[in-house]
């Protein structure tokens, strides 16, 4: 799926060029590869242990030093106005993500609370083209913490009840990892509104279709 709308995307936009919303650090090329490589590893190692099922006694002393080394990249490989231009930035995502990614962490509750599996079988417990597409739209507007797709899906929209059919689920499946809410404030600022909507669309349009055909083939 991921590859059809990113050679979709590419054939629709082709003769745009990139809109450079983001300012390019003037120093950036200057430094060796080994740094600008072990900063983004750090990073990303950063954010995947910290979020994993570690024991905190194991998980705090492994990102603290991680940070440390982050830290010591920062200051002795960038530039003054490299790590501010950084933190204005995140400040500026931080804005404009959180209050979306509370709404939308809310909802997900609200909707696991007051909502029995139940309520969601008229719309989601049949394979049509209607209960595809709805399954898609909502998988593209809620917020579904990484992990915890699998659960939302079996419990709370009934998946493993019966409540929700098997092609919907799928679709509720792609979709809800692949975009949110949230996810779509911040492409809209890197990419522009209609580059967004045109990805929001090709990603609820093949989520649609995988899951009828996913739904056809199981039943």
């Amino acid at each position: 799926m991921s590859l059809l709308v990113g050679l979709i995307m590419a054939t629709l936009f082709r003769g745009e060029k990139h809109m450079g919303e983001f300012k390019l650090l003037s120093s950036g090329g200057d430094k060796p590869k080994w740094v600008i490589l072990s900063f983004f590893l750090l990073l990303g190692l950063i954010l995947v242990i910290g979020a994993s099922q570690l024991d905190w006694l194991v998980k705090l002393p492994i990102v603290y030093a991680l940070t440390l080394v982050v830290a010591y990249l920062a200051i002795y490989h960038f530039e003054r106005d490299e790590i501010t231009d950084w933190g204005m930035e995140t400040w500026d995502l931080t804005k404009k993500i959180l209050p979306i990614l509370l709404i939308g962490t809310f909802a997900v509750g609200v909707l696991a609370y007051f909502l029995p599996p139940e309520t969601f079988a008229p719309y989601l417990g049949n394979n049509s083209i209607s209960a595809n597409l709805i399954a898609s739209v909502l998988g593209a507007i809620l917020y579904m913490p990484t992990l915890l797709e699998v659960p939302i899906i079996g419990t709370t929209f009934g998946y493993t009840t019966g409540a929700m059919a098997a092609g919907p689920a799928l679709a509720l499946l792609l979709a809800g990892p692949t975009i949110s809410a949230p996810s779509l404030v911040v492409l809209a600022r890197v990419m522009g509104v209609k580059k967004t909507l045109t990805y929001a669309v090709l990603v609820v349009i093949m989520s649609t279709i995988a899951g009828m055909i996913f739904g056809s083939l199981v039943g």
